[in-house]
């Protein structure tokens, strides 16, 4: 794969220093550039598991003219919309990498289902942007990554390549890292079970990226399950896990426990609320409730708002547009104190 290659040897120049060497940098080697400040009352004591909001499944997807797959039967508005108009803060991307054109692109499957409001992974990270430049004091945003790939012969340069297309849309002082969220902890995990997630203060106009793979992606990208160091990305894990932060746990039923667990340990967690779009409109798959009481800090969705001739939809109940989660937030926690529209909108 000699593009990513290549794409290595440039990021040798910046990453996995890039922390360092690109500009101010706090402690923990993280950015500090250029944090704003906003009048949230409660921003020194709200951590980012604090919080329970929306997020959508395939957030790409557009459905297929002519489409006859059931499971494929739903179609999302552009990412921006979904932040400004649906109050969506967990998206989800595919990827697959062109080593063609050199570029990672968003879609479900090739030929069979590939229509995309990005077709490209830098349009889709270009979108989210430009909405959070324009509405700095929102909560931190969380792009779930799901690779389609088959594992590459030369992974770290298939690594290399998703972190310098990253670092080309967002800098680094917006991004929230496995570094800046262990500090100077021996392992991130230490670092969430014993302090949790930094306070919403510290992570405002941020965004963050997970990784959605529980096989080889995965072992390869935490050296063989031992940390993140010198990585972009946080990895879907479980508790005791030396890089333990987040966990996507899609069944809020069966998963019950373990997702209880994983708040125990301060993780984050996504679910789902619907099992797919199929059963949904044949009236079957609705685990909003369940998911919803979980705890779990991101729910997800293939109908964040409604859709003609389909009685169902979530929404976050009292959410301004996020709630305060039912599980993990303290008593004087408020909807308002996590995003405010009068700051955001």
């Amino acid at each position: 794969m000699p593009v990513l290659r290549s794409a290595l040897a440039s990021l040798a120049l910046c990453f996995p220093l890039a922390i360092a060497a690109c500009g101010a940098s706090d402690a923990t080697g993280q950015s500090v550039d250029d944090q704003p400040v906003f009048p949230y009352p409660l921003d020194d004591t709200l951590r980012f598991q604090d919080v329970q909001s929306k997020s959508t499944h395939n957030s790409y997807h557009v459905e297929t003219p002519g489409n006859e797959v059931g499971d494929w039967h739903y179609s999302h508005v552009p990412l921006d919309r979904q932040l400004g108009e649906q109050g969506v803060r967990h998206i989800e991307l595919d990827l697959h990498y062109n080593a063609t054109d050199a570029v990672f692109e968003v879609y479900h499957l090739k030929y069979l289902d590939e229509q995309s409001t990005c077709h490209l992974f830098t349009e889709c990270l270009s979108v989210v942007k430009g909405w959070s430049d324009q509405h700095r004091a929102h909560q931190p945003i969380v792009i779930q990554l799901e690779p389609k790939d088959a594992v590459p012969d030369d992974i770290e340069a298939w690594f290399a390549a998703l972190h310098a297309e990253i670092t080309s849309v967002w800098p680094m002082s917006r991004l929230i890292t496995p570094a800046f969220v262990q500090g100077s902890h021996a392992t991130l995990g230490e670092a969430i079970r014993q302090d949790g997630w930094p306070t919403l203060g510290r992570l405002r106009g941020r965004v963050m990226f997970t990784l959605d793979n529980s096989a080889e992606f995965r072992d390869a990208y935490t050296h063989g399950g031992q940390s993140l160091d010198g990585r972009l990305i946080f990895a879907d894990s479980s508790p005791g896990d030396p890089y333990a932060a987040i966990a996507i746990l899609n069944d809020p039923v069966g998963g019950a426990a373990a997702i209880a667990d994983a708040l125990a340990a301060h993780m984050l967690v996504r679910t789902r609320a619907d099992s797919s779009p199929a059963d949904v409109l044949a009236g079957k798959g609705d685990h909003r409730a369940a998911a919803l009481a979980s705890g779990a800090q991101f729910v997800s969705t293939d109908f964040p708002a409604p859709v003609p001739g389909v009685d169902y939809w979530l929404d976050i109940p009292g959410g301004t547009p996020s709630r305060c989660n039912p599980v993990t937030a303290p008593p004087e926690c408020t909807s308002e104190a996590i995003e405010d529209p009068k700051f955001v909108r």
